[in-house]
């Protein structure tokens, strides 16, 4: 892995620990990123600035691109992610399709090369990242360091009064500590027990239901899209 420059103009250094490993980032989409991944209940490992894959340009010159992070899941499949913002991934497009091309091919420390290093290579941008999704993400890491199974058991007892949609604030009248009932529904949306109406950022305005039977991992998305 490659660790950040120290210095630099246009970036936004910085780091979370993810399952006791440094995951850094150099930019603000970056960090949202890597957020909205780390949500993921399926994701054993992230690493940063790796790993580096080998591809040939249109003039058939080998170069080498540093993927920004590379997942592994649970079942051991591996995924590399390059991060761009959405008016980049056309070219992005391209540079991906020659990654592959070249059967994933990664480029180690002493020089030698490694096939198949990765079973995918994904891009995400702004449209994966979106501010609201990085808040949520953020809070809900959060809610579950914080988890109160006392005060869950009462909100989850409370949400199942609802048959309709309802609003977020509404859960907050009258209990004795609106913080960890933020946190204990912060939770209950995290396991699919509520549905926001939108992806938006959730607040005490947000719109939610009850669902009534929670598939795992309903709210993620297909492996390999990430």
């Amino acid at each position: 892995m490659r660790k950040p420059p120290a210095t630099h103009g246009k970036t936004l250094r910085g780091f979370s620990i993810f399952k006791e490993t440094v995951v850094y980032h150099e930019s603000d989409l970056e960090r949202r990123v890597s957020t909205v991944i780390q949500l993921r209940k399926d994701v054993k490992a992230i690493y940063s600035q790796f790993p580096v894959l080998l591809y040939r340009d249109a003039e058939g010159l080998w170069c080498e691109h540093i993927c920004d992070f590379c997942v592994v899941f649970d079942d051991g499949e591996v995924v590399a992610v390059a991060v761009k913002h959405d008016r980049k991934s056309a070219v992005m497009g391209d540079l991906l399709k020659r990654i592959e091309a070249e059967g994933f091919l990664r480029k180690n420390k002493n020089g030698s090369t490694t096939p198949e290093a990765v079973h995918g290579i994904r891009l995400m941008t702004e449209r994966e990242a979106t501010y609201g999704a990085y808040e949520n993400a953020e809070r809900i890491l959060r809610a579950r360091r914080l988890r109160d199974e006392a005060e869950y058991e009462r909100a989850y007892e409370a949400v199942q009064k609802f048959h309709g949609p309802f609003r977020f604030g509404e859960l907050l009248r009258g209990c004795e500590n609106r913080a960890s009932r933020r946190t204990a529904l912060l939770l209950l949306i995290d396991e699919c027990v509520l549905v926001p109406e939108t992806p938006a950022r959730i607040d005490d305005l947000t719109m939610l239901m009850v669902r009534r039977w929670s598939p795992p991992l309903l709210l993620t998305p297909a492996r390999r899209s990430l």
